[in-house]
């Protein structure tokens, strides 16, 4: 027989609470549930965070009309003032209109780069603050899966009413005067950008428009069926018709965008992807003539970011640090380390964040509008500098981030400390925390690599680095990312790491 708490975890589904967001196949979350989580945000909102404004919005997925009609609809009768954009929105758009009412709460609908089934919601408190488990007051995340269970239901107060707001001309505007892209200045550049139908196209073509590019649209108009596959440009088969024409010929780059918007993976003319951490290597002068104040800027990378581009970073005079992957964390990060020079960080799943100053009040924020311009323009100003980043990306070898899912979550721990163990047996060594013992949240190892990296660091091709974690989002799941000096040190580790999971249950090879 099934316990009382089991049968309350399967009927309310407090699984889709996740690490870093909510994420659930839409089936699951029924209108009487998502009711119910509602009323336990309003009840966060009001209790926790002293908000009584909420922006709500949605991105292009088929469930997002339902939840964002019945949130306004909540929302409104409670007393709060409801900043609704009933129109697809991308997350970055979401952020910025969050950032133009700081006093205000805000709540996406959607899923990101998940299956078009599936639904979300990305929640933020005033001032564009993340909101995750154990991010935010009161336990972010975690009080509102506390309140949610319990069915906690705040007093209905007066004065509620519904406003609509639309700011995308001025987060165009605005990105493009941060990038330092003015009209006309990317004339000259073709360049294919893949929306996945998402809910990115019309402020990426807005923008690149004004700004002179010739731009080849592909996927533009938002369609939650999402024809062209899975919104994730990671899956290859989603992305391979654009690649191809990529290949044609003629075109300068290809940008390739996820569900909402929050992805830029970058790719050269032959098809061959850019890393995030190399293109950092070029956008990094540019980061730092934004903040000119700061005389020693220091970035965030995540544990899967190349050694090669960490030490080019960093012979350009910045501190380069390890961080653990997560949105709200390395928001969160960003804000509280803003004082020491914090200006950016990057994620080698093609996330890149910003800590953005608007009218005197700080924003560690995500803009891949601003960053998708950023990058134009350096490959615009100096096409050389990229042509060599990614000869020196493919002076390594890398099996770009997979996985595989177990049984249970029992059999993934015990997977991913026996991969941990093999690798530690053969003399590699293993990190946990960063320099200053902050938990990464998954491990790397290394093999012929200082886990500290500076523009002075010796290296040789006889090295090979390991990223290892469990995902925070999809239940089961683990994920390893190998980098090496040499293919076989590659191949090495990865049929190592192949041939210790299997004898825990692993399912087959997992891209997404």
């Amino acid at each position: 027989m099934r316990s009382t708490r089991s049968l309350i975890v399967s009927r309310l589904n407090l699984s889709m609470f996740k690490a870093y967001d909510i994420r659930t196949p839409a089936s699951q979350l029924t209108l009487d549930l998502s009711e119910r989580l509602a009323y336990a945000e309003a009840f966060y909102f009001r209790e926790h965070l002293n908000a009584t404004k909420v922006v709500l919005c949605r991105d292009a997925r088929l469930s997002g009309a339902q939840y964002l009609e019945q949130g306004m609809r909540i929302f409104r009768d409670l007393g709060f003032e409801v900043l609704a954009m009933p129109q697809v929105s991308s997350a970055c758009l979401f952020y910025y209109t969050c950032m133009r009412h700081p006093e205000a709460a805000g709540i996406m609908y959607g899923a990101s780069h998940n299956p078009g089934g599936d639904t979300g919601q990305k929640i933020v408190a005033p001032s564009v603050q993340p909101i995750a488990d154990g991010c935010g007051p009161g336990g972010g995340l975690q009080a509102i899966r506390q309140l949610y269970e319990r069915g906690a239901r705040p007093v209905s107060l007066r004065g509620g009413r519904l406003r609509l707001v639309d700011y995308l001309n001025d987060y165009v505007r605005d990105s493009m005067q941060l990038a330092g892209v003015a009209p006309g200045t990317l004339a000259g550049l073709r360049i294919v950008q893949d929306f996945l139908a998402g809910a990115a196209g019309t402020e990426m073509l807005l923008a690149f428009t004004i700004a002179g590019a010739e731009v080849e649209p592909r996927n533009l108009a938002p369609d939650g069926y999402f024809p062209a596959g899975a919104p994730n440009p990671v899956v290859h088969a989603s992305i391979a018709p654009s690649l191809e024409l990529l290949r044609q010929g003629g075109f300068d780059f290809g940008m390739f965008f996820d569900g909402d918007g929050d992805r830029l993976d970058i790719a050269a003319p032959d098809g061959r992807q850019l890393s995030p951490a190399f293109n950092l290597v070029a956008l990094a002068p540019r980061l730092r003539a934004i903040f000119p104040d700061i005389s020693h800027p220091n970035l965030y990378v995540d544990l899967k970011a190349n050694p090669l581009a960490i030490m080019r970073i960093a012979q350009q005079g910045f501190g380069v640090h390890i961080i653990r992957n997560g949105h709200s964390q390395i928001k969160q990060a960003l804000g509280k380390t803003a004082d020491q020079g914090f200006i950016a960080a990057v994620e080698e799943s093609s996330h890149y964040y910003l800590t953005l100053r608007w009218d005197g009040t700080l924003f560690p924020t995500e803009n891949t509008l601003f960053f998708a311009l950023l990058t134009a323009r350096a490959w615009r100003e100096d096409p050389s500098l990229y042509c060599e980043l990614l000869d020196l990306q493919h002076s390594t070898f890398r099996e770009r981030e997979w996985g595989y899912h177990f049984p249970n979550d029992d059999l993934r721990a015990a997977a991913l400390a026996a991969v941990e163990a093999a690798f530690v047996r053969s003399g590699w060594r293993a990190m946990r925390r960063t320099v200053d013992g902050v938990d990464i949240d998954a491990t790397l190892l290394r093999d012929g690599l200082p886990f500290v990296i500076n523009a002075d660091t010796p290296l040789t091709e006889e090295w090979t680095q390991v990223a290892q974690r469990a995902s925070q989002s999809e239940k089961g799941l683990a994920r390893w990312e190998v980098t090496a000096g040499t293919a076989a040190r590659r191949d090495a580790a990865v049929r190592l790491i192949e041939e210790t999971v299997r004898r825990f249950q692993a399912g087959p090879r997992y891209v997404g």
